[in-house]
């Protein structure tokens, strides 16, 4: 028998708390560890939270500590970092002790690192997050809603506080390893330098003038594969003339690992801060897709807009451990994206009090938008 039905680690940072309050709201009877470096503050959070189970130092970098923690749970859920570092470690940990494993990170390097040796046999879920995680899945939900989809033109952007581990999994993400910017796809391959940066955008629901980078990620790409999307526009949206932006400029190198990530996450942790002085977080996803529904051209659109990038991902990373232990995800190793039920995602973010706004309209949102070209 199992002594926790979940073991957090880094279970009282940004993420993870945001997670075991979403496990707590939709499961009040489970049990859960929760572990990181600080003991106190790891159970100040379970005592707050309502929930049986212990608090536990734990190191992941420490191979003994760390099978510790994950020794006699059903679910070890990830919510350290950065992903880089981390790669696929606490997953084979959580293996070895006879447990399943969710992440909101991990992406590709998780995800082929697992597979490289042919030996993992328990449920794994990457990438259950906000970005990637939710900008995966989301579209999803839309082609579902058509019989012929066809096109897909996305608007995703943030504007929130970031944490280190956050900043440099962000810095490296731009960086080539993940995605390629300024792709599309164009008849269902990949068309490299297609599309070009769009600044002074006047966006549905953002409120604010925003700049636009066009950007082709590894999950994007499996999006449009699976759901057979011929066509696909995706741009990452910033406030124009950001701190945020100035700081990316400087950091190319970080970007690509070549040089140190730590400290130009620092910087770039600094900077977000100094854009969001005064003002209001939010996170925006805009989905514009074409196609054919039964015979006939159709447009459908999905907007998301909210205020807490980390609810987002705590929510979805909870939703994913819950389905591993209720047995809808089986054995293997998933994306949340493809992996979870996206009706039932929807569903949960439409009551989170953090989304302020998510609606599926059949009709186009993005309209003629009024852009002026250029590059950083």
């Amino acid at each position: 028998m199992k002594d926790v039905d979940i073991a957090v680690l880094g279970g009282y940072g940004a993420v993870g708390a945001a997670a075991l309050r979403a496990v707590a709201e939709r499961r009040p009877g489970a049990t859960v560890r929760i572990g990181g470096r600080d003991e106190a503050r790891a159970a100040a959070l379970l005592d707050s939270l309502g929930l049986k189970g212990e608090a536990r130092p734990v190191d992941l970098h420490d191979g003994r500590s760390l099978a510790g923690f994950c020794h006699g749970a059903r679910l070890v859920l990830n919510c350290a970092g950065p992903s880089y570092l981390v790669v696929d470690r606490v997953a084979w940990a959580a293996m070895a002790s006879g447990a399943d494993y969710v992440d909101p990170g991990g992406d590709e390097p998780a995800f082929e690192a697992l597979h490289r040796p042919g030996t993992y046999t328990r449920t794994a879920v990457l990438t259950a997050g906000m970005q990637p995680g939710l900008t995966g899945l989301l579209p999803r939900h839309l082609a579902r809603s058509m019989t012929d989809p066809r096109a897909l033109t996305a608007y995703v952007g943030t504007m929130d506080r970031l944490t280190p581990a956050g900043a440099a999994d962000y810095l490296l993400s731009l960086g080539g390893s993940y995605g390629d910017a300024q792709a599309a796809i164009r008849g269902g391959i990949r068309v490299e330098r297609e599309l070009e940066p769009r600044t002074g955008i006047e966006l549905p629901y953002a409120g604010r003038r925003l700049d636009a980078y066009p950007y082709l990620s590894y999950e994007t790409r499996g999006m449009a594969e699976e759901t057979g999307l011929a066509e696909v526009d995706w741009f990452n949206v910033f406030e124009g003339g950001a701190h945020m932006m100035n700081c990316l400029s400087r950091l190319q190198g970080a970007m690509r690992g070549e040089s140190d990530v730590a400290a130009a996450a620092a910087e770039l942790t600094r900077a977000a801060a100094l854009d969001l002085f005064g003002k209001e977080p939010f996170q925006l996803m805009l989905f514009e897709l074409t196609g054919g529904h039964r015979g006939r051209p159709a447009t459908r659109s999905l907007v998301l807009r909210a205020r807490d990038t980390y609810a987002l991902t705590g929510l979805t990373s909870a939703l994913a451990a819950l389905d591993v232990l209720d047995g809808r995800i089986g054995p293997g190793i998933h994306f949340a994206a493809s992996a979870l039920d996206s009706a039932a995602v929807v569903r949960a973010l439409r009551e989170t009090p953090e989304v302020t706004s998510l609606e599926v309209l059949e009709r186009p949102v993005l309209g003629r938008l009024g852009t002026e070209e250029g590059v950083l």
